[in-house]
């Protein structure tokens, strides 16, 4: 996912993550899918917008990890103080499916 997110927006991302952001993910389909479907089927999307980040250790020893590794940097985190995301499902016809993302820094 995170590499079809960073073909499309070649030369699209900010400088910086956006500190506060609002997210529309509209899922042009056939069929309508059930809210939950709607919501889970954008997590790899949604992750692909976010911010790497370095977890702490809490074990001495234990092998480092990361929060996001394949993010691409647009938003800080999913988490509700860093996005504010909708997720909307559009009937349509076949050849008409395709998916929208629009990003909008919140300033305020």
């Amino acid at each position: 996912m995170a590499r079809s997110v960073a073909m499309a927006s070649a030369g699209l991302r900010p400088p910086e993550p956006f500190s506060k952001a609002h997210v529309v993910i509209e899922r042009y389909s056939v069929g309508s899918p059930d809210n939950d479907g709607l919501q889970g089927g954008a997590k790899f999307l949604i992750d692909s917008l976010t911010t790497p980040r370095r977890l702490n250790v809490r074990t001495e020893g234990a092998r480092p990890r990361t929060k996001n590794k394949r993010g691409l940097g647009f938003i800080i985190d999913d988490a509700p103080q860093y996005a504010e995301i909708e997720v909307i499902g559009i009937k349509c016809k076949r050849a008409e499916q395709r998916t929208v993302v629009t990003i909008r820094e919140v300033v305020g």
